[in-house]
């Protein structure tokens, strides 16, 4: 267990049931309301992108229980940004592929989850200044994360020394979360309100 964090004899169980908690939370947000904090989470990121000078960065193309991302990256696209979005081959690693257009660069893949299309160029993760992860919640405490349980993102976070950033609103963070050896925590995370970082 990652110190600090809500250990318990049974952290898969404590894992699974937080996930359904916060899949519950999502449903109480209005479509507009949703908007909204997609909005300010996009300008928070722009500016820690503009801050940091970054030009390239591994993200996620978002579900329905996710931050839309989307209408910063179009406009960010637009201004010469490098993007990459994951593909997830069944038994194998998730890969990246270079998109420059969200409209025609994506189709539905495992799951319903949007992917770029096969003949897209392969974007390598050491391409990248930095990679931006959903999750399901996220530690300030220790900026752990608590993803869906596929272990993706914590595998491409093992083998490439990536800056890691977690997005997420605000109602995701909590002072702890369950975590274990094998997830991989956090350099920071972006909210609409705040970047959270190690005290």
């Amino acid at each position: 267990m990652s110190p600090g964090n809500d250990a318990g004899p049974d952290p898969a169980a404590k894992k699974k049931a937080w996930r359904l908690a916060i899949g519950g939370l999502f449903k109480l947000i209005p479509p507009e309301t949703r908007a909204g904090l997609d909005a300010a989470l996009a300008a928070r990121l722009g500016e820690w992108l503009a801050g940091r000078r970054l030009k390239s960065v591994l993200a996620f193309a978002p579900l329905p229980d996710e931050p839309d991302l989307f209408p910063f990256f179009r406009s960010w696209l637009a201004e010469g940004g490098i993007l990459g979005l994951p593909v997830w081959l069944r038994g194998g690693p998730m890969f990246f592929r270079r998109v420059r257009d969200l409209d025609h660069d994506l189709a539905a893949g495992r799951g319903g989850v949007r992917e770029p299309i096969p003949g897209l160029p392969e974007m390598p993760p050491e391409a990248a200044e930095a990679a931006l992860a959903p999750g399901r919640a996220f530690a300030a405490g220790t900026l752990a994360r608590l993803g869906r349980g596929a272990g993706c993102y914590d595998a491409l976070f093992r083998r490439c020394g990536l800056m890691k950033a977690g997005v997420a609103y605000d109602f995701q963070i909590f002072p702890h979360i369950p975590a274990g050896e094998g997830d991989v925590p956090m350099d920071l995370i972006l909210t609409p309100s705040r970047i959270v970082r190690m005290d």
